[in-house]
C-alpha cells in the first residue's frame, strides 16, 4: 500500500481544531487516523496538533468566545483521540525504568498536558502514574510516599491556581523523605520562565516533548 504524503503541521492543526470546535468526534478521529497513516509520529501529533489546539480552545474559553460546555466537549474528544493514537503505537515491555507521578493542582481541571508527558515517557520505558485533575494535596503526598517516584509532574493552566501548586510543592518537600525531582508546567510558566524556581520546583518545560527531553537528559535512558 502506498503511504500518502504527510500533511503539514498547519493543515493538521487547522483541521483538528475545526473538528473539536464543532464537537465532531468522527472528523477529529479521521484527521488523526489519516495523519498516522501518512507517517506522522505521536510526538508530533501531541505537540503540533493536540497541544496548540487545546491552547486555542483555552484562549477562546477565557475570552468568552466559546462556552464551558464547548471546552468540555473539545477536551473529551482530545483525550479520546490521544488514547486512540497512543494505543496504536504502545507495546508492553519487560523491566520498567524510571518513574513519575503526574497530577494537577487540587483546583485545576486542565490535564491534557500531563497526559501527554505520561504517554511519551511510557513509550520510552518509564513507569508513570497519572492522577489527573483536581488532586487534593493530602492524596498526592500519600501517593508520592507510596510510589517513591523519581519525578513528580504538576500542572496549572491559570494563575489563580498557583498558590495551591506552591502548597503541593512545599508539602512534598517537607513531608517526603528524599523528595523527588519536581517538574511543573502550564500557561503561567510560559509567560514567566522564572516562576518555576520561585515556586520551589526543579524544572519546567514549554511542552510535553521538551519535558521528556529534559527528564531523559537528567536521568538518562530508562
Amino acid at each position: 500500500m502506498t503511504r500518502t504524503t504527510a500533511p503539514s503541521s498547519l493543515d493538521l492543526h487547522e483541521s483538528y481544531l475545526r473538528a473539536i470546535r464543532e464537537g465532531n468526534r468522527r472528523d477529529a478521529f479521521r484527521v488523526i487516523d489519516e495523519a498516522r497513516e501518512a507517517g506522522v509520529d505521536l510526538s508530533r501529533l501531541y505537540v503540533e496538533v493536540f497541544q496548540p489546539a487545546m491552547r486555542e480552545i483555552g484562549r477562546l474559553w477565557q475570552e468568552n468566545e466559546i462556552t464551558v460546555a464547548d471546552e468540555h466537549v473539545a477536551t473529551a474528544i482530545t483525550q479520546a483521540a490521544m488514547a486512540r493514537a497512543f494505543e496504536q503505537v504502545f507495546a508492553w515491555g519487560e523491566g520498567r525504568g524510571r518513574s513519575l507521578v503526574a497530577a494537577c493542582a487540587d483546583t485545576e481541571r486542565h490535564e491534557v498536558g500531563l497526559r501527554m508527558i505520561c504517554d511519551l515517557l511510557e513509550l520510552r520505558g518509564w513507569d508513570t502514574t497519572y492522577l489527573g485533575a483536581t488532586v487534593p494535596v493530602e492524596s498526592l503526598v500519600v501517593m508520592v510516599d507510596r510510589k517513591k517516584p523519581d519525578v513528580v509532574a504538576l500542572s496549572v493552566a491559570i494563575a489563580p491556581h498557583l498558590p495551591r501548586l506552591r502548597m503541593m510543592i512545599e508539602q512534598i518537600r517537607s513531608l517526603i523523605r528524599n523528595p523527588p525531582l519536581i517538574l511543573v508546567g502550564g500557561r503561567p510558566f510560559l509567560e514567566d520562565p522564572t516562576l518555576a524556581t520561585r515556586l520551589g520546583a526543579d524544572l519546567t518545560a514549554e511542552d510535553a516533548v521538551q519535558a521528556v527531553e529534559l527528564l531523559q537528559q537528567k536521568f538518562g535512558a530508562a
